[in-house]
């Protein structure tokens, strides 16, 4: 066979092929992160605008949660992010939608107007807001430098998985939703002629976030409450369920910490309006180079969003598992260790899913096993973590990983760690235990028993192993 010279039309085409190849692999790889998250992970790319992205700042919302296995738990919740400019005014608008919104960054004023009164609040950094669904609300962002990002958790109460927002007042962007009422309609509503209405609900051009002046964010803020600190209050102190109210979620005590992390929750126990949205809010922040228990909630739907750091996630999940594609237990474990960066290697298929957990084996056996679902996560991912499914938290080893949870179907539930000094597998009798694991009690409590951190350890690249 002759040979290719590296000059040669053919050997430069075939280098060129295969170059186009890789590059196409690798922004394949880029955009998705491990396909083994699949269909569990959400990266970055998977938000879409909702408004035109400007220099006043944007709205985006993440896609539907559609897939089969997700649709049942969280098919009706949507996630959102707000970035407003320094001194960015948002139009009044309202939702059909239910939202809880957190303030990653910043701080700003909040005013609604519902059940016929006016209420403006001071949020920032770390503080959590209930608005009910049609509540018309204005913000704007206080802060002459910093820029005002909120994530939100959408709710919709009209379309399942699916809502609008509304805005009283606009022109051409936004449109007002009176342009389509009748002339007579809107004269005889607002007992006006149709020349000044046309002046005061059509005149607005600027767009849906524009920039408010300094004089103007004073005037905004004055009556701005911001007497919350330390939860929502309870109903028998004679407030009504839905006496809005900003709730501090890290100004409140964590509710784990040490070296490795800490963890802040807000329930509905401290916030009447969560309570009544059955959602609960919780902050997780990992030390870099460490990690969070494997755990699993009892009852809630995590909806989990990156908003600092890098890391990964792992999950066991048995609705993905098929009977022959299934790796050992020491072939599982052997994934990943020793060697940074092999979250990023892709699992086989597990072909179609959905109720592979009921496969039979020969003699009518269900086949019981698990997927490993993992995947690479940065600012920005979210993550569906449905309640029983064993999960982790690794932080990467150059940045602390801090993650958001809204927890859906939250008031029964209960946070179950699998490993630690409050591991769920140490409040076994002798008796079980001896019957469970195939190893003398000994080396069963010494193997259970070694780690004497709770909810937050040292990562799998910095752990110490006891040499008893």
């Amino acid at each position: 066979m002759k040979k290719l010279s590296a000059r040669s039309p053919m050997a430069l085409v075939l280098l060129l092929s295969l170059c186009s190849s890789s590059l196409a692999l690798m922004a394949s790889d880029e955009r998705s992160g491990s396909s083994s998250g699949r269909p569990y992970h959400f990266g970055e790319e998977r938000f879409r605008q909702w408004t035109t992205r400007s220099r006043q700042g944007r709205f985006r919302v993440l896609e539907r949660f559609t897939h089969e296995l997700l649709e049942d738990a969280v098919g009706n919740y949507r996630v959102a992010e707000l970035e407003a400019a320094p001194r960015a005014f948002l139009q009044p608008s309202h939702y059909d939608a239910d939202e809880v919104m957190f303030v990653r960054e910043g701080e700003g004023v909040v005013a609604l107007l519902s059940r016929g009164k006016r209420e403006s609040f001071c949020v920032r950094e770390g503080d959590v807001l209930v608005i009910p669904a049609g509540a018309v609300v204005y913000s704007a962002n206080t802060h002459a430098d910093k820029w005002f990002r909120v994530v939100m958790l959408l709710n919709p109460v009209s379309t399942a998985g699916r809502f609008e927002e509304f805005f009283p007042i606009g022109g051409e962007n936004p449109e007002s939703f009176f342009s389509v009422f009748s002339n007579e309609v809107l004269q005889a509503a607002f007992n006006t002629r149709r020349e000044e209405l046309e002046q005061v609900f059509e005149k607005q051009s600027k767009g849906e976030i524009t920039t408010a002046s300094e004089e103007q964010i004073r005037e905004l803020s004055k009556s701005c409450s911001s007497g919350h600190r330390g939860g929502g209050g309870s109903s028998e102190s004679g407030s009504s369920m839905w006496d809005i109210k900003p709730s501090s979620l890290t100004g409140k005590r964590p509710r784990h910490s040490n070296s490795h992390g800490r963890h802040h929750e807000l329930t509905g126990e401290d916030c009447p309006q969560l309570r009544a949205l059955d959602i609960e809010v919780g902050l997780a922040n990992i030390t870099r180079g460490s990690m969070m228990a494997p755990s699993y909630s009892t009852h809630a739907n995590k909806l989990a969003i990156v908003v600092e750091g890098s890391g990964y996630f792992e999950m066991a999940c048995p609705h993905l598992s098929s009977g022959s594609g299934r790796s050992s237990p020491s072939q599982r474990r052997g994934r990943g260790h020793g060697s940074r960066g092999r979250e990023e290697e892709e699992e086989e298929e597990a072909g179609p899913p959905g109720r592979k957990e009921e496969q039979e084996q020969e003699g009518g056996q269900k086949s019981r096993g698990y997927k490993q679902v993992r995947s690479r996560i940065k600012e920005g991912s979210v993550i569906v973590i449905p309640a029983g499914h064993p999960t982790t938290l690794v932080a990467g080893e150059d940045e602390n990983l801090a993650v958001l949870c809204f927890g859906v179907n939250a008031r029964h539930d209960e946070k179950v760690f699998l490993a630690g000094s409050n591991g769920v597998l140490r409040q076994m009798d002798d008796a079980a235990k001896a019957l469970a694991f195939g190893a003398q009690k000994e080396k069963v409590d010494r193997v259970i028993g070694a780690q004497s951190d709770a909810v937050f350890f040292r990562g799998p690249n910095s752990r110490r192993i006891s040499s008893a």
